[in-house]
């Protein structure tokens, strides 16, 4: 009678767990107990068995495509695909005039020092000084240099600050940082008015 109420979820649950019902669980009951709490000796449910046996069936298919045939494995997928798209944005940039602490280049026309000497009076004169003479920043003028003094040196400090006080102008953007640097570049063996004393290392350009 009981078999006939039961549900088709329940008549699935079996055929998956393979449980033994509570009434005949003194068949596949073990004859050890510890404190009382006793063993079954239930059968793996299929599903976990399945389960074992398709990973082990991918395994052999995974060792034999990645050990055996020597095929690229997730990691070299990633690597190769990142260089696909640095490849890509180093293209685009390039096609977009966009630079960066990676691509920027020294600018020497006249219009765009022109620019650059604009930005600079306009955000660094407060501490550089007009002329790069220096006052709270150091000298612009002198061969020694803090953080170095490539395009590329002079970019990043210039976009990301300076643990020294000097705030960032990332916000400028990076088509005017790159001209504002190299208009500071462009100061060196100038003659400011009053110079402050050189701080930092020579420049060695060679």
């Amino acid at each position: 009678m009981a078999k006939k109420n039961e549900s088709a979820f329940d008549r699935l649950l079996k055929k998956l767990t393979k449980a033994t019902p509570i009434e005949q669980e003194s068949s596949v009951k073990l004859d050890h107990d510890f404190d009382g709490i006793q063993e079954l000796n239930n059968p793996l449910p299929p599903w976990w068995t399945a389960g074992f046996i398709i990973t082990i069936i991918i395994s052999v298919f995974y060792i034999f495509y990645y050990t055996v045939q020597g095929n690229d494995s997730q990691y070299d997928e990633f690597k190769r695909e990142m260089a696909k798209a640095k490849t890509q944005v180093d293209a685009y940039k390039k096609a977009h005039n966009i630079v960066d602490a990676n691509t920027v280049t020294l600018l020497t026309d006249k219009k765009a020092l022109a620019e650059g000497k604009e930005i600079f009076l306009k955000n660094c004169a407060a501490c550089h000084v007009a002329d790069g003479g220096g006052l709270v920043g150091p000298n612009l003028t002198d061969n020694a240099w803090i953080y170095g003094c490539d395009i590329k040196d002079v970019f990043k400090v210039i976009t990301n600050g300076t643990s020294k006080g000097m705030p960032p102008w990332k916000a400028l953007g990076a088509d005017k940082v790159q001209k504002v640097a190299s208009y500071v570049l462009s100061l060196q063996g100038t003659k400011p008015a009053k110079p402050k004393a050189p701080q930092g290392k020579p420049c060695n350009k060679s």
